[in-house]
């Protein structure tokens, strides 16, 4: 009798254990709901429990998959696993496999605010969490301290499972009913690392399919999970939808020849070109950008830059990305990021490319990029490199005062001046960058000027203000020099951060940045309805200057009253397509939702209604079309034009 009591006990224990664990995947849930609340803050209390409900199935892939070998041995009808050595090191595996799956969860409570996707395998070659200046990590540490709190509590309770539930036993005899337990354990751990019994396993992409809606995706998937099934794919798809001579690939193409399309053009051939790219610098709290989404008309938080587009030509712009490295990569190489791994750090990384600044090189270019940071914070040094700019100006070239740098780099304001400095050093015509830096996390900037900017719903927004003042002192500096009239300006955010209006937390909206050409000499003033992304920069500038060489390019001239007018970007495995009337979403296979651009909160999903089969139709195929075009030229390295 003790001895059959013993082994019901085991089984009670062990499944005790999972069952706590399971309690702390949930428990990390709720902290990333926590710490991100405000993106759910419209959503019904009944749409949050069936995310967290549906959560627990890819809680239990991830700890089926973490814990496979432990599972795997303490469910074994075996005298050894009643062994206490054997037991340590199984126990010690628990710890460590378990540990490290919560804490990416933990960091991905606040990270995905940065980022606004879970961490996946990408993280293994971006540079922004891993070789950062420690001092970053520890004001992190300070200012999210709830989360260190909420993280130490999961933690510790990870702890007491692994030493509370003690497995050891001294059964010297293994019965048959043992030989059933194990078999039932083995076929549940089975279908827990498959995530169910449905014909193919569970994969972080299918978050899509089980969560209520797009916006709780977030919310329903597993960052270790995440990056455990993308920790290898650095090979893009294979995107053979169509034979080679199919006539719907020649409707678009990735090479582009020298051409004027537009009366202006000829107004700015030979000009200097000038980008500066405002960090985080989301349409949401810019005053005269989209006014009719916003749910205050008056709000802005960037007078300065309000005053240049009333003077400007805009676009209705769109990010190709959700990081700053990806928002380079549009704008300077004209690749938009839709596979998951970065692409410059990917196994496509030594493709031989061409650049805005190596094809303007070639038209006798002085290029130049400004970077108040660290050379190669978040990767920046390399896709300067890639470019093939001529100089690459950062924090460690800058000679002002160490009061000017902040633990992030340095300050706006500052280096703005030093840029102005150094860009009346050099002869034109010349194509420079500017990235601007303060309104980045950790959102410091001189205590000179605090109480002098206004403070939103979010630290963000007050650094933001200070950025636009910061232009402001810039373009006051440069109105003075030569070669402010014979310039061309470009102004476009990386990426879009911290939303909180509604519009800006969808996958619309969450992409809504400024793409803004500003002539000093009032010749390109007016505002385009027409939908414009960061891969369409290159090609424009290149069209405006009158570039005489061919080039590959997957964007198009915003110029070009022929091309077709799309923003593209790829986020938890789908593919999102804005046009002007509408927004499809394509998993790959099939469009899995399909919106009216006037339905702003992508409320009414189209993809099944009869009525839209033609507009579905099309949208699919173009979207085939642009994905064979993209994966072919990168896995062939076709992505040169020769003139």
């Amino acid at each position: 009798m003790q001895q059959k009591n013993n082994q019901e006990k085991y089984w009670q224990t062990l499944l005790c254990k999972f069952a706590a664990l399971l309690v702390i995947f949930s428990g990390v849930r709720l902290l990333f709901f926590c710490s991100n609340y405000k993106i759910f803050s419209n959503e019904p209390p009944w749409r949050i429990f069936k995310a967290f409900l549906v959560g627990i199935r890819f809680d239990l892939a991830t700890i089926a998959t973490f814990n496979l070998p432990v599972w795997g041995f303490w469910s074994l009808p075996l005298k050894l696993r009643s062994w206490k050595i054997f037991n340590a090191i199984a126990t010690g595996w628990f710890l460590v496999a378990n540990f490290l799956a919560l804490l990416v969860n933990i960091i991905d409570a606040k990270y995905f605010s940065f980022t606004f996707k879970r961490m996946s395998g990408e993280i293994f070659g971006e540079s922004v969490l891993l070789t950062e200046d420690p001092s970053i990590y520890v004001h992190m540490l300070v200012e999210y301290w709830y989360i260190v709190l909420g993280g130490l509590m999961l933690i510790y309770a990870l702890f007491l499972v692994a030493f509370k539930f003690n497995l050891t036993n001294k059964t010297d005899k293994i019965r048959k009913r043992d030989f059933a337990y194990s078999f039932v354990s083995i076929i549940v751990l089975i279908v827990c690392v498959r995530g169910g019994l449905q014909c193919k396993p569970l994969k972080p992409v299918d978050a899509n399919i089980y969560a209520p809606n797009a916006q709780t995706v977030c919310l329903v998937n597993n960052s270790a999970f995440n990056i455990f099934h993308t920790r290898k794919k650095v090979n893009l798809p294979p995107y053979n939808y169509f034979v080679d001579d199919d006539e719907k690939l020649s409707k678009i193409s990735p090479r582009h020849g020298p051409g004027k399309f537009c009366d202006t053009c000829a107004d700015f051939q030979g000009k200097n070109v000038f980008i500066i790219i405002l960090e985080s610098f989301s349409a949401e709290y810019i005053g005269a950008l989209d006014r009719e989404f916003k749910e205050s008309s008056d709000i802005t938080f960037t007078p300065f830059l309000d005053s240049i587009i009333e003077k400007s030509y805009i676009f209705d712009g769109f990010a190709n990305g959700t990081i700053s490295i990806e928002g380079l990569t549009s704008m300077l190489l004209s690749i938009p990021p839709l596979f998951d791994s970065l692409y410059i750090t990917s196994a496509y990384s030594e493709n031989t490319v061409n650049s805005l600044a190596s094809i303007l090189k070639e038209d006798g270019y002085k290029t130049l990029f400004f970077y108040g940071g660290k050379r190669n914070a978040c990767n920046f040094g390399g896709i300067v490199g890639k470019a093939q700019f001529d100089k690459y100006y950062c924090q460690h070239d800058y000679d002002g005062p160490s009061s000017d740098i902040s633990g992030w780099g340095v300050y706006d304001e500052e280096f703005f001046r030093f840029v102005a400095r150094q860009m009346d050093k050099i002869k034109e015509p010349f194509f420079s960058v500017l990235f601007s830096l303060s309104s980045h996390h950790p959102f410091l900037y001189p205590q000179r000027l605090h109480g002098k900017f206004p403070k939103g719903n979010e630290k963000l927004q007050e650094l933001i203000a200070y950025t636009d003042y910061s232009l402001k002192k810039f373009f006051e500096i440069i109105e003075q020099m030569d070669w402010y009239k014979n310039t061309l300006f470009v102004l476009v955010a990386d990426h879009i951060a911290c939303p909180h209006q509604r519009y800006y937390k969808n996958t619309l909206g969450g992409y809504s940045i400024p793409i803004i050409f500003f002539d000093p000499n009032g010749k390109l003033i007016g505002k385009s309805s027409e939908v414009a992304q960061q891969i369409d920069i290159m090609p424009s500038i290149l069209d405006l200057v009158g570039s005489k060489h061919n080039y590959f390019s997957f964007g198009s001239s915003l110029f070009d009253q022929s091309a077709p007018r799309f923003a593209i970007s790829h986020k938890d495995g789908i593919y999102q397509l804005i046009t002007k009337d509408f927004v499809c979403k394509f998993d790959g296979r099939n469009v899995i939702g399909l919106y009216q651009r006037s339905d702003f909160l992508l409320q009414n999903n189209l993809a099944k209604d009869p009525k839209f089969f033609v507009e579905k139709e099309n949208l699919q195929d173009f979207t085939k079309t642009f994905l064979q075009h993209y994966g072919k030229s990168i896995k062939n390295n076709a992505m040169i034009v020769a003139d």
